[in-house]
């Protein structure tokens, strides 16, 4: 598996699609350390600055995963007919998926805020510790997040030939279709979406509404952590599970 996952993230790094995605991503980075500077923000607003975007990595899962299964069906046959079983095939290209996007989101992370270090006053000692530990109590909840919509778009760039198909699907369910589906579902208890079960609902079925600002200020809490990983963890073992007991039936040509 670790052999496999290895040559995954060599491929990764000679394609020009996942260069080009980090290199957007680095230009619009060194972008919100210049409007820091402009104006004359410290280290610590910065850091106090970040948490707010960690909600981008739900916007960017289907183009990351396209930077590692984009091309997928031309060597899949060739692994498959070599004897590679489909589990290590799927599950391999999942971590490399993962080690991919989790690099990247710390190498931009950690690009601006080397920058504030070296270029921005620090502000209050106090203030910067603040921000800091929030900024990573915010990353330590927003990363299952991001695995779990990575496992989704895996399952779902394994399944459907067309990534059009499935990138556009991507972004009406999580932002059109699943809205509806709450709505839906609030009906059964008189419209009231502050019922603790329709809470519960809302979550699993947005969980981009976890990093979001409603949720994030006040609520930097153990239990608001758990809620983070389990609902994480959720849809990447459900998706893997799914894609799993799909793929092993896929009529791969």
């Amino acid at each position: 598996m670790l052999n496999y996952v290895k040559a995954e993230l060599w491929k990764v790094s000679r394609r020009r699609s996942f260069w080009a995605l980090a290199g957007i991503l680095a230009v619009l980075a060194f972008l919100f350390f210049l409007l820091c500077a402009m104006s004359e923000a410290t280290l610590a607003e910065l850091a106090g600055d970040l948490p707010a975007f960690q909600f981008v990595g739900m916007l960017l899962a289907p183009l990351l995963v396209q930077t590692v299964d984009s091309h997928c069906t031309d060597t899949m046959k060739n692994e498959l007919s070599f004897g590679l079983p489909r589990h290590l095939v799927y599950l391999g290209k999942l971590w490399a998926i993962l080690a991919a996007g989790v690099g990247l989101a710390f190498a931009l992370i950690g690009g601006a805020l080397g920058f504030g270090w070296l270029f921005l006053a620090h502000g209050t000692e106090e203030n910067l510790w603040t921000n800091g530990v929030i900024l990573l109590f915010v990353i330590l909840a927003a990363l299952p997040l991001w695995c779990g919509m990575a496992g989704f778009c895996h399952m779902a760039a394994m399944l459907i030939p067309s990534a059009g198909a499935w990138v556009t699907g991507y972004y009406l369910l999580f932002f059109f279709g699943q809205p509806i589906l709450v709505v839906i579902a609030s009906l059964f208890f008189q419209g009231n979406m502050s019922a603790w079960p329709m809470e519960i609902i809302q979550i699993i079925l947005m969980p981009y509404a976890l990093l979001m600002a409603e949720y994030l200020s006040g609520s930097l809490t153990l239990e608001y952590q758990l809620w983070c990983w389990g609902v994480g963890m959720l849809w990447l073992w459900a998706s893997t599970a799914a894609g799993l007991a799909l793929f092993s039936r896929r009529d791969v040509r």
